[in-house]
C-alpha cells in the first residue's frame, strides 16, 4: 500500500514538471505608422460595411451574397467540421460506457478429456466502462489544440466574409462605371449622327467637301464600335455579381450613380498600426494556428510519459452444457440428469487498472515531437509573413487612394476643358475660321477625357474598397 501511494506521488510530481509549450505569437516589431499620408485618429476598418456602402441596392446585394455565396457556405461548413473534431477530441476525456450482450456457443469435437462438454452455451448481458486518467494533460492539450483550430476556422470565415463584401462592392462600382461610359457613349453617338446628317446636307449644297463627310463618318464609327463592347462588359459584370450573390446570371438592379457611391474622405483614416493585429481576421487566424501548433507539441511531448487507464466490467450470465459420456463410471452417473440444463444466473465483475509506459519505439515519439515543433515554427513564420503582408497592403492602398484622388481631380479639369474645346471648335467651324478636322479632334479628345474621368472615379472607389479590406473591415455586423 505504501508503495502504491509513493508511486502515485512520484507520478504527480513528474506531471507538475511538464511545462506547457509557449503559444504566444512572435514579436512582429511593427512600425509606428503606415507608409503614406493617412490619419491615425480613427480607422476605416472599424466601420460596419452598412455604414460605408450607402447605396440601398448595394446593401441588398451584399446581404444576398452573405446569405447565399458558396465560398461563405464552405467556410461555415469548415466551422461545423472543426466543431465536430473538437467534440471527438474532447470526448477522450470522458468515461466510455458500453453495453454488452453476447451469446457464445462452443462445440468440442475429437478426443475430449474427462468432464469436457460436447457443446456449451453461455449468454451474458452487462456493461463495460473505460476511463483514461489525464494525469499529464495530454488529452487536455489535444482538446485545447482542437479548440484553437475551431477558432481558426471561425476567423477564416471572417476573412471570407470581408473578401466577398469587397468583391460585391467592387463589381457593383465597375457596373456603375460601365453604365456611365455607355450613357455618354450613346449620347456621343446621337450628337455625331446629327452632325453627320448636317454635314451630308452641307456636302449636297456644296458648302462642305466629301472629306468632311468621311471624317464625320469616322468620328461616328469611332464611338459606335464601343457600344457592343460596353454592353458585353456590362452583361459579364452582371453575371459575376449574380454568381457572387448565389444566383444564376440575371439583370442587376441599379441604385445610386457612381459619383454618389461612398463618402470619399480627403485623407484615408487608417488608425494606429497596432490595432491591425486585432482587426484583421487573417492575422487572428495565424495567431490561433500558432496556439494549435503549440498544443500539438504538448501532445507529442506527453506521449513520452505513462498513460493510466481504469477499466471495469459487470455482467450477469447463464451457462448451458451438454455432456456425452459413453463410458461414465457409476460414481459419476449423477451428471447425466443435469446435462442440457441452464446454470445461473451468474454474476461477473472485474476491475482492470493499467499503466502503460513507452520504452522503445524506434524513435517514433521523438520524431513526432520534432514534427510538431517544425510545424509550430512554420506557423510562427507564417504569422510574421501575414503581418508584413498586411502592412504592405495597407500602405499600397493608402498610396493608391491618395494618388487616384489626385489624378481624378486632374482628369475632371481635363474633361471640363475638353468639353469646352468641342464647343469652341464648333463655333470656329460654323464661322468659317477652321476646318471640320479641328471639330473631330476636339470630339475625340473630349470622349477620351470623359472615359478617363469615369475610370478615375471608379479607381478612387476601388482603392477605398481595397483599403477597407486591408484594414480588416467588411466582416463586422452592425
Amino acid at each position: 500500500m505504501k508503495l502504491l501511494v509513493a508511486l502515485i506521488a512520484l507520478v504527480q510530481l513528474i506531471a507538475s514538471c511538464v511545462a506547457p509549450t509557449p503559444s504566444a505569437p512572435p514579436d512582429a516589431q511593427m512600425p509606428s505608422t503606415f507608409r503614406g499620408t493617412a490619419s491615425t485618429e480613427s480607422s476605416l476598418g472599424n466601420l460596419p460595411w452598412r455604414q460605408l456602402y450607402n447605396d440601398p441596392v448595394l446593401q441588398s446585394l451584399i446581404e444576398r451574397a452573405l446569405a447565399r455565396n458558396y465560398d461563405i457556405a464552405l467556410a461555415y461548413a469548415a466551422i461545423l467540421e472543426a466543431e465536430a473534431n473538437l467534440g471527438i477530441t474532447a470526448a477522450d476525456q470522458s468515461i466510455f460506457v458500453n453495453g454488452i450482450l453476447q451469446a457464445p456457443y462452443y462445440i468440442t469435437s475429437g478426443n475430449k478429456p474427462p468432464g469436457a462438454p460436447e457443446n456449451e452455451f453461455g449468454p451474458q448481458a452487462g456493461i463495460d466502462a473505460y476511463y483514461q486518467i489525464d494525469l499529464f494533460g495530454k488529452l487536455a492539450s489535444a482538446t485545447g489544440a482542437a479548440r484553437d483550430r475551431l477558432l481558426s476556422t471561425e476567423v477564416a470565415r471572417d476573412t471570407v466574409l470581408a473578401t466577398v463584401v469587397a468583391e460585391v462592392a467592387s463589381a457593383y462600382f465597375q457596373l456603375r462605371e460601365l453604365d456611365d461610359v455607355l450613357a455618354f457613349t450613346e449620347k456621343a453617338v446621337t450628337l455625331r449622327s446629327d452632325a453627320l446628317r448636317l454635314i451630308k446636307l452641307r456636302v449636297a449644297g456644296g458648302e462642305s467637301s466629301m472629306q468632311d463627310q468621311r471624317q464625320s463618318e469616322q468620328a461616328l464609327y469611332e464611338v459606335t464600335e464601343n457600344v457592343p463592347k460596353l454592353q458585353q462588359s456590362i452583361t459579364q459584370t452582371e453575371n459575376a455579381l449574380s454568381v457572387l450573390t448565389g444566383d444564376f446570371p440575371q439583370d442587376i438592379t441599379r441604385g445610386l450613380p457612381l459619383q454618389d457611391q461612398v463618402k470619399m474622405p480627403d485623407v484615408p483614416p487608417t488608425g494606429v498600426p497596432s490595432a491591425l493585429l486585432q482587426r484583421r481576421p487573417d492575422i487572428q487566424e495565424a495567431q490561433t494556428t500558432i496556439a494549435a501548433a503549440a498544443g500539438d507539441v504538448d501532445v507529442a511531448r506527453k506521449l513520452l510519459y505513462p498513460s493510466i487507464t481504469l477499466g471495469a466490467s459487470a455482467a450477469i450470465g447463464w451457462q448451458k452444457a451438454n455432456y456425452d459420456y459413453s463410458n461414465l463410471p457409476p460414481s459419476l452417473s449423477a451428471l447425466n440428469p443435469v446435462t442440457g440444463l441452464f446454470y445461473g444466473p451468474l454474476g461477473l465483475f472485474s476491475i482492470l487498472p493499467q499503466l502503460l509506459q513507452p520504452i522503445f519505439n524506434g524513435g517514433k515519439i521523438r520524431s513526432q515531437i520534432h514534427l510538431a515543433q517544425a510545424q509550430q515554427q512554420q506557423a510562427a513564420v507564417s504569422y510574421l509573413k501575414t503581418v508584413h503582408r498586411a502592412f504592405a497592403e495597407v500602405s499600397d492602398d493608402v498610396v493608391a487612394y491618395n494618388d487616384s484622388r489626385a489624378r481624378t481631380v486632374q482628369l475632371g479639369l481635363y474633361q471640363h476643358a475638353s468639353l469646352d474645346s468641342v464647343r469652341l471648335a464648333n463655333e470656329r467651324y460654323e464661322n468659317g475660321y477652321t476646318s471640320y478636322l479641328e471639330v473631330l479632334n476636339a470630339q475625340t479628345r473630349s470622349y477620351q477625357a470623359q472615359t478617363d474621368y469615369a475610370q478615375g472615379q471608379l479607381n478612387e472607389r476601388l482603392a477605398l474598397v481595397q483599403l477597407y479590406l486591408a484594414l480588416g473591415g467588411g466582416w463586422q455586423t452592425q
